[in-house]
């Protein structure tokens, strides 16, 4: 009998087939992919990682990867999609019960999209500092605030926003509100035009809501982040764009296969056997390193590891350069494949495999929270890493 992981990766590699009957539609007409969101709620994979007693999928990050990888072979955007409300239920999951119980139900019950509100005009891309603060207002809390990007923001039901915890505080005090769109003023204030990821839909977004204070999680944003926000991005994301530099591969290769059974192509050639080899040896690393730290945050779970483990240097680095290589060397990958398919076929948006349209929305991985950025706080990390690499928490890490 399969288990409810075996089936949730069955479910995402029929979701990620039928994305490849809308991606090109999606991408040409710059909109959000409403039918592969469908499919994801119809196969109950928005609330695969919701808590189980809420009736939710209960799942970790080796299944977050999984999924996402999945996904991202037949839609990047989807794929991305996926993984940043994943990112948010899970982190809901973690840190915003029982009081956000009833968005989480509402995850499961009716497939509702929780988005991530992190963008801020004035924080000069920082994660971890805000500038719009919570104010008290009548016995509840104002929260007024602008955002440049938001993905999916016109299709969510639910927001994680980052807020400075009150007007005195510092930018730095940063804390998490679960924002619902009912609770007030929430409006789109422009479109979505760009290179590639176009179905992502991420749109600046303005809110300006009162909502009660259990609404907030106890938590500064920091902790949760480290612990939960930041590595849930990192395995989602690098996942997905793994997901899509496999699936460009494996197309290019059976579009091979079928040319060479019409006489049109001949795999003999030294030159396209070890390029083929050569791209396929620096995508398995990424794949290895996904794994690698999904089951080391798995880990982490199951054991109530301590702050220490998730702070520590080596950990971070490591995550980091998840972040970092996955989203260069998947776009190498596929822009060698371009270079090895040709104009015809790599360079012209109606080649059959796809791969211009690949080639553009994994230009956008290095910009989701800038590659310099985390090379510039592993730089820092590694002046203070402990190169025993103790901090672990078991041996096999």
């Amino acid at each position: 009998m399969a288990t409810a992981q075996e089936n949730a990766i069955a479910v995402a590699e029929r979701v990620s087939a039928a994305t490849r009957r809308w991606t090109a539609e999606v991408d040409r007409n710059s909109r959000f992919p409403h039918e592969s969101v469908a499919e994801l709620r119809n196969g109950g994979l928005l609330a695969l990682m919701a808590p189980a007693d809420l009736g939710g999928g209960g799942g970790n990050y080796q299944l977050l990867a999984r999924v996402a990888g999945v996904l991202g072979e037949g839609c990047l955007s989807t794929a991305i999609i996926w993984a940043m409300h994943a990112q948010q239920v899970l982190t809901l999951a973690e840190h915003g019960r029982p009081h956000n119980d009833d968005v989480l139900e509402s995850v499961v019950r009716d497939g509702s999209l929780v988005a991530s509100v992190t963008s801020e005009s004035g924080t000069g891309g920082e994660l971890f500092t805000a500038q719009a603060p919570l104010r008290q207002e009548g016995g509840r809390l104002h929260l007024r605030r602008s955002a440049p990007i938001v993905s999916y923001a016109a299709e969510a039901q639910y927001f994680l926003v980052t807020m400075r915890a009150c007007a005195d505080a510092a930018p730095n005090d940063v804390r998490l509100a679960v924002v619902s769109r009912d609770d007030g003023d929430i409006r789109v204030t422009g479109s979505w035009d760009a290179l590639g990821m176009r179905g992502t839909q991420s749109v600046p977004l303005t809110i300006d809501v009162h909502i009660d204070d259990p609404r907030v999680l106890d938590e500064s944003f920091r902790a949760l982040a480290v612990q939960t926000f930041v590595p849930a991005g990192h395995v989602g994301w690098s996942a997905a764009w793994h997901g899509a530099a496999v699936g460009a591969l494996r197309r290019y290769v059976r579009w091979l296969r079928q040319r060479n059974s019409q006489r049109a192509t001949r795999l003999d050639s030294d030159l396209i056997l070890s390029r083929l080899a050569e791209l396929r040896s620096r995508l398995d690393p990424i794949g290895a390193l996904v794994d690698k730290l999904a089951l080391r945050l798995d880990r982490f779970r199951q054991e109530n590891a301590p702050a220490a483990c998730y702070e520590d240097p080596t950990h971070q680095i490591e995550l980091n350069n998840l972040k970092i290589v996955g989203s260069e060397a998947t776009f190498r990958v596929v822009d060698d494949l371009v270079q090895l398919a040709g104009l015809d076929e790599g360079y012209r948006a109606t080649g059959v495999v796809g791969l211009e349209q690949v080639f553009r929305d994994l230009r956008s991985a290095s910009l989701m929270y800038g590659n310099e950025r985390l090379r510039q706080a592993n730089g820092r990390l590694l002046l203070v890493e402990n190169s025993s690499a103790s901090a672990l928490w078991s041996p096999e890490s």
